[in-house]
């Protein structure tokens, strides 16, 4: 065999392999059924606030109807004083580098804390100046997603294993959230909806990808 066809094998057998990885690539898409995918959350704190920011993209008709719809882009602030008053009027400016955003919190109606939200997914590092009460502070929240933790992909597959799910028209809500049970830190939360009502959950470990909690 000579050389030109000893480099045209080579060369087809490149572009095959190639071919196979980019349909697979193609084929594979992973915010399939997925009608939120929340992957930011920052932290900040100090002697008069602590701070919570989460971020990602949710469907801009926000239902747990089994189906996927258009997805939108969203930032959620969270601002727990240290001293609560429900009289209280906050105002937030996060400095991103999507852009500036700013509102007026909201109180919550139940916990101790104000709200505001705006549609960007908020990444890297910003600031955020909170006022109220004639002061204004400035934060830089704390990334609390390390390089060590797994995707929300390999949660959504973690996830999969865990559960047996059924047959049928469904969407999913992969969101990194605080430990609930009683674990410091973070961990992943996959939630499916179906359409004829049924709901399952599992609380997946951000590093080692392990079931932390399953609703069946």
């Amino acid at each position: 065999m000579n050389i030109t066809k000893k480099l045209c094998m080579i060369f087809a057998a490149i572009m095959t392999a190639a071919t196979v990885w980019v349909f697979l690539s193609c084929g594979a898409d992973a915010m399939e059924n997925v009608s939120e995918r929340r992957s930011g959350f920052f932290s900040a704190s100090d002697d008069a606030f602590t701070i919570t920011v989460v971020s990602g993209v949710r469907e801009k008709t926000y239902e747990a109807d089994g189906k996927a719809g258009e997805l939108k882009p969203y930032t959620l602030v969270t601002v727990a004083p240290k001293e609560f008053d429900v009289d209280a009027i906050y105002t937030f400016t996060a400095k991103t580098k999507k852009g500036e955003f700013g509102g007026t919190l909201t109180v919550h109606p139940f916990a101790a804390s104000f709200s505001a939200e705006f549609d960007s997914e908020t990444t890297g590092a910003f600031t955020i100046e909170i006022k109220g009460g004639g002061t204004a502070r400035e934060y830089s929240p704390t990334s609390l997603v390390t390089k060590d933790m797994i995707s929300y992909r390999q949660a959504i597959e973690a996830a999969g294993k865990a559960l047996k799910l059924p047959e049928g028209q469904h969407e999913v809500r992969v969101r990194m959230i605080e430990n609930p049970i009683g674990g410091e830190g973070l961990c992943w939360h996959v939630a499916y909806y179906y359409k004829d009502g049924k709901d399952y959950g599992v609380l997946i470990d951000p590093t080692s990808a392990k079931a932390l909690a399953v609703k069946k």
